[in-house]
């Protein structure tokens, strides 16, 4: 992910790059996150056709963007977190200063604040900032235009998000969540699969192993357990996800020793289990976008399956289902009042399921 600039988006009519108005779209934190940021973005452009929409992401989440027509410009913001980038510190400081002297240059119209960050983006130098009151912060420290407190927890992030559009006339930023699964990774994905006898003519569930927050895990003999219940109709084919990488790595845990161990428990028993490890955004969406439903915790993976419009089972620990819910899919949330995902048993998840099946067939 050398330079600063990502690239220009080629599936962006590039006639626009000679409009005057530039706007500037700032999510620099989760997958999920930017995810639910795309509804302002179409939003933008269906209000300003002519416009240079760009978006400063993060190294974490660019590739949410791959493909999406409303976006002409992608700039990166290199997350120290984050070793794959290939930046050490020097190398990282001194990218994040070219972007910002770039940026400064570029004079944007208008700067979205997404999720925050007055003091980052006053260097960026754009003509009017717009986002939401900075808490703690005085008035002399806010944006140029803030729209009206969002409904906090209880409000999702696609509806906060149109708060910040409707400040521009922006009117249709509540619709579904964008994604562009690229078609050569997903023929490539769909003939793997086939290679080991998974059937696209047979209905898919996905079981999404992984979660970053520990309180948002669910137990591993909970998931074999699960996994034998759906596959007891021969005619059920799973697809199992996890984050890659080890259980013990302090930056990144993965699971692919948790993978490992329910395919073999699985595959042993005949089940009709197969794995999809994906390293990158783009493989995980293509992937995902050939299941038919998804069951797992709150966090990147349940929002692209929304986004590729999956009916959805999802497990919520400490975050607020009102504000983080799937968007614009059938779906049906569990969280315990100990707020531990661990506490959600295999029953209620079965149970779950089934409901999820009645709201997908009945609507």
């Amino acid at each position: 992910m050398a330079g600063i600039s990502l690239r220009s988006n080629p599936s962006a009519d590039l006639t626009r790059m000679t409009a005057p108005l530039q706007i500037l779209v700032v999510r620099r934190d989760n997958i999920g996150d930017l995810i639910c940021t795309t509804p302002l973005l179409h939003g933008l452009r269906r209000k300003f056709p002519d416009a240079v929409i760009a978006v400063l992401a993060s190294s974490y989440n660019v590739d949410v963007l791959d493909g999406n027509p409303d976006v002409d410009e992608v700039f990166v913001f290199l997350k120290k977190q984050q070793q794959s980038h290939g930046h050490g510190r020097i190398g990282m400081l001194w990218n994040r200063w070219k972007l910002v002297r770039m940026l400064r240059k570029r004079r944007f119209d208008h700067i979205i604040l997404a999720n925050g960050g007055w003091r980052y983006a006053r260097t960026l130098g754009g003509k009017q900032l717009i986002g939401f009151r900075e808490p703690g912060e005085p008035d002399d420290r806010q944006p140029d235009v803030m729209p009206p407190p969002h409904g906090g927890f209880d409000e999702h992030e696609v509806s906060k998000m149109a708060r910040l559009g409707a400040v521009l006339g922006a009117e249709e930023t509540m619709g579904s969540t964008k994604l562009y699964p690229d078609a050569t990774l997903v023929a490539k994905e769909r003939d793997r699969l086939v290679s080991l006898g998974w059937s696209p003519d047979r209905p898919s569930v996905a079981l999404h192993l992984s979660s970053r927050k520990p309180d948002q895990r669910w137990p591993e003999e909970s998931f074999a357990a699960l996994a034998e219940s759906l596959t007891v109709s021969g005619n059920r084919q799973l697809l199992l996800f996890w984050s890659p990488g080890a259980e013990n790595d302090p930056m990144h845990p993965g699971d692919d020793e948790k993978a490992a161990r329910l395919l073999v428990r699985l595959q042993g028993q005949g089940r009709r289990v197969y794995a999809c490890p994906t390293q990158r955004i783009p493989e995980l969406v293509a992937a995902i976008s050939l299941t038919d439903q998804l069951i797992c915790s709150d966090g990147g993976a349940m929002h692209v399956a929304a986004a590729l419009g999956k009916p959805i089972v999802c497990f919520f620990g400490t975050s607020f289902v009102p504000e983080w819910h799937p968007w614009g899919v059938p779906y049906v949330a569990l969280q315990k009042p100990s707020r531990v995902v661990a506490d959600i048993t295999v029953e209620e998840v079965l149970e779950a399921f089934a409901m999820l099946q009645h709201k997908t067939q009945h609507g």
